[in-house]
């Protein structure tokens, strides 16, 4: 059978770059304790499968009346009054107390999924329906028969929202039967809170990502492993121009308007620690970096960069050309300070440093000498691995020097520090205005102030994949 008949997208935001669909007409449960997230997982379902490809849907509910229905809809942005003025959607909600038992509830349930001609359904929550039955296995046969057949007959595929986790009860029969298995999580990863989307199963696809991060921004957005541009992708720097917000008077941009927005712009004369997990590639963290250089080359300004340990000449080159940067300008405008025997291609523009000696006065020293032939101050980028490897603990002392030089000439440091040492952290954490940490869980790359304390945020590419310019989105 065509995979892509047999199953229908979800059109939840992400979740569809996962997993091929639902399969038609069949079940999905959805399960998970309070708080994770499945009643907007399921008004996910019913919105974005009526504004994407307009199919008609049915929200059934026992708990909610529609006004709360509706209530809850508006805080999160879904516009479900319009969708029912258009007749594309629908709420029902069904009787706390039925004399027939669970049976009842199930029939109007279908009656008005036949009436609207309803493409999908959510029912919540069937273990509700499912207590008002007085035998189990009542309860089972009328879910294998009546439901799935029904449905399936009518290609209307539904979403069945349970309480608790799944496979954990000895009395389920749900997930059994359902054709697809989805445990929603909200737990605590690095003091903060995350939510976790786990496919337990899905009939007839492969699942390579079963456990992604996602968010209820919005209704819920699925984060999946980020899919970064490539090198034959590189946009020209026009491209990238137009998405570099500007810098305000006193304060340098992030380079990436969402990250303005979340945490606002760096302010003249700040150091600005990155904590970066060692499990990240150049490529990932510098999403957070990249943007901020290419902003200031844009002005005509230039950098001052000591890469981190294991990055070469041609690795930053390849970063810049990836945010539009060219060569004339990578050698013209970013200056690398090294130690000899750097292993790599040379290039005019690389600075060797012999770590011996006043080793801080030589470092001020070219520092000063560039800012009065290019005029202005830099940005420093400085790779603290390679400067404590080098220096020891001429390093530390190099770092805190820079940072008197950065504070009285109004310019920008940006510390990168991949390396798992908490001593070294707490040495460089009075150094930082700002202290940023970025990590990874279930391939969703993971950003989260320190200083100042924030929640965490996903880095997303750009959806459009025009630019390399990330998304920062809010995990709520």
């Amino acid at each position: 059978m065509n995979k892509s008949r047999f199953f229908v997208k979800t059109h939840i935001p992400g979740l569809d770059e996962i997993i091929p669909g639902f399969p038609e007409g069949g079940l999905a449960l959805v399960s998970g304790l309070p708080g994770s997230g499945k009643t907007i997982f399921g008004m996910s379902y019913i919105y974005y499968g009526a504004v994407e490809a307009q199919e008609s849907g049915l929200y059934a509910s026992m708990f909610e009346s529609q006004e709360k229905f509706l209530h809850l809809s508006r805080s999160l942005g879904l516009d479900f009054e319009g969708l029912m003025k258009e007749g594309l959607v629908e709420h029902l909600q069904l009787p706390l107390f039925l004399e027939a038992g669970g049976a009842s509830a199930v029939n109007m349930i279908i009656e008005k999924v036949k009436s609207l001609g309803a493409k999908r359904l959510v029912i919540d929550s069937f273990t509700a329906v499912k207590q008002a039955f007085k035998d189990p296995n009542e309860a089972r046969v009328l879910l294998q028969t009546i439901i799935s057949r029904v449905l399936e007959h009518l290609k209307c595929t539904t979403v069945l929202i349970k309480e608790g986790e799944p496979f954990t009860s000895g009395q389920s029969f749900e997930e059994y039967v359902a054709d697809a298995v989805i445990g929603l999580e909200k737990s605590i990863f690095e003091n903060r809170h995350i939510r976790i989307l786990r496919i337990e199963k899905l009939r007839g696809a492969e699942l390579r990502d079963p456990e992604v991060c996602f968010t209820i921004q919005k209704g819920v957005r699925v984060l999946p492993p980020a899919k970064l541009m490539t090198l034959a992708e590189a946009p020209s720097f026009d491209q990238v121009r137009w998405t570099l917000p500007p810098s305000p008077p006193g304060r340098y941009t992030t380079g990436i308007p969402d990250l303005d927005l979340e945490f606002g712009e760096y302010p003249e004369g700040s150091t600005i620690l990155l904590e970066v997990d060692p499990r990240l590639s150049l490529r990932e963290y510098a999403t957070l970096v990249a943007p901020a250089a290419a902003s200031h080359v844009s002005k005509g300004q230039y950098l001052t960069i000591i890469p981190s340990g294991g990055v070469t000449i041609k690795d930053v080159e390849n970063v810049c050309t990836l945010y539009g940067i060219n060569r004339k300008e990578f050698l013209e405008r970013m200056y690398l300070l090294v130690e000899p025997g750097f292993i790599g291609e040379k290039t005019p523009n690389m600075i060797e440093v012999e770590p011996s000696g006043d080793v801080v006065k030589k470092v001020m020293d070219i520092v000063r000498r560039l800012s009065e032939k290019l005029g202005g101050p830099p940005i420093w980028i400085i790779g603290v691995d390679r400067v404590i490897r080098e220096f020891g603990e001429k390093g530390i002392e190099l770092l805190f020097m820079a940072k008197e030089y950065v504070r009285s000439f109004g310019n920008l440091m940006i510390l990168i520090l991949r390396t798992p040492d908490e001593r070294l952290v707490r040495t460089l954490a009075p150094l930082a205005d700002i202290h940023l940490k970025m990590t990874r869980k279930h391939g969703c790359v993971l950003l989260c102030g320190v200083k100042p304390e924030t929640p965490l945020y996903a880095v997303q590419p750009d959806p459009s994949g025009r630019t390399p310019i990330p998304n920062i989105i809010p995990i709520v």
